[in-house]
């Protein structure tokens, strides 16, 4: 975010009579915020609208600045993850009227939707509505299974297909990327790796076979790097999970949970 936030944060502050500790409320430390607001530090994005969240501050006050930080879609996309990662509903809620205010992208839209309906536990399966606004940015290009806006979206959009429709999707990006995985980017091994990730999580829930051996195959074909060791390990799991090796598959959840991760695993298919 960009360091003037840290001024407008400490006039609302001012504001309202609190002191660093009480306006924080622990989203982040005293310390960090004190910096921020001297503009010694960045803050991250996703504190930013927990600060905001969490004071009942109204956002417009720092649409200017939040502004002359948008470079592109990257660090809305971003912010998004994080919201969902931490499974914030109030900052959800914020970002999505935010978009939708100022006109973003319809695909960054259509995402933050789908996280809201989420977190709202609503009911998105087999949604008509999102999912013929998906196939309306899929047909807006030509070479979508290259697009990597296009690729994010449909990783996190898979519960508003029927899984006819999502195999077909699948079968085209599997022939695309299995045979030169590991040969490309980690950006882009680990975006075509989290949408295995999420076709297996959903192909376990319908008891669905289709495409499950090629996605784990795919999974172990990552190059060796240990940024994309999150990425292997789960498809070691979703293979013990298919294949009922249950002491395997715990041991890695008990892995991930020690790691701390045990909000992300809340997600996984059990």
């Amino acid at each position: 975010m960009n360091k003037n936030i840290g001024k407008r944060l400490f006039e609302e502050r001012t504001r309202l009579h609190l002191t660093q500790r009480q306006f924080t409320k622990n989203a982040i430390s005293p310390s960090q915020y004190s910096r921020v607001e001297h503009g010694e530090q960045d803050l991250r994005a996703t504190d930013f609208l927990k600060l905001i969240s969490l004071n009942d501050l109204d956002i417009n006050i720092f649409l200017q600045d939040f502004k002359k930080e948008k470079k592109s879609n990257e660090e809305v996309m971003q912010i998004l993850a994080q919201i969902f990662y931490d499974r914030d509903l109030d900052c959800a809620k914020e970002m999505q009227n935010f978009l939708y205010k100022h006109n973003y992208d319809s695909s960054l839209l259509i995402r933050s939707e789908l996280i809201t309906l989420v977190l709202e536990n609503k009911d998105i399966m087999h949604n008509k509505s999102l999912e013929k606004r998906f196939t309306e940015e899929i047909n807006k290009n030509d070479d979508w299974i290259k697009d990597k806006y296009f690729l994010q979206l449909f990783g996190s959009s898979m519960v508003i297909f029927d899984i006819n429709r999502l195999k077909f999707y699948m079968d085209k990006i599997i022939k695309e990327y299995n045979p030169k995985i590991r040969t490309l980017s980690f950006e882009e091994q680990r975006r075509i790796a989290g949408i295995c990730i999420n076709y297996l999580n959903r192909c376990y829930s319908e008891n669905n076979l289709a495409l499950v051996n090629e996605s784990i195959i795919l999974l172990g074909s990552l190059a060796q790097n240990p940024d994309l060791l999150m990425y292997k390990l789960l498809g070691k799991y979703f293979k013990y999970l298919f294949t009922g090796a249950n002491i395997k598959k715990n041991n890695i959840l008990d892995v991930l949970n020690d790691a701390g991760y045990s909000k992300f695993i809340l997600n996984l298919e059990k």
